[in-house]
């Protein structure tokens, strides 16, 4: 239940802050993938301060040559 409630945060916090939209991918061109990274925060005192779950790109899956060199940056 923490992690989903770390997820449904996450999730709230980039469609608050329009990280993305939904676009039609052109034939030629494919999607880069996503994953959930979990981590748990501390506070000083090695006490549990929060759950914390992070939406992050697979940029590892672009191929050189091809879609390698289209670079994107989500700041928020």
């Amino acid at each position: 239940p923490k992690w989903v409630q770390a997820i449904k945060e996450e999730m709230k916090a980039l469609e608050k802050n329009q990280t993305w939209t939904l676009e039609t991918i052109p034939r030629e061109k494919k999607t880069i993938g996503c994953r959930w990274v979990f981590t748990i925060k501390h506070n000083a005192d090695g006490s549990i301060e929060r759950y914390k779950a992070r939406l992050v790109a697979k940029g590892y899956t672009q191929t050189y040559g091809i879609d390698y060199e289209e670079t994107f940056a989500p700041v928020a």
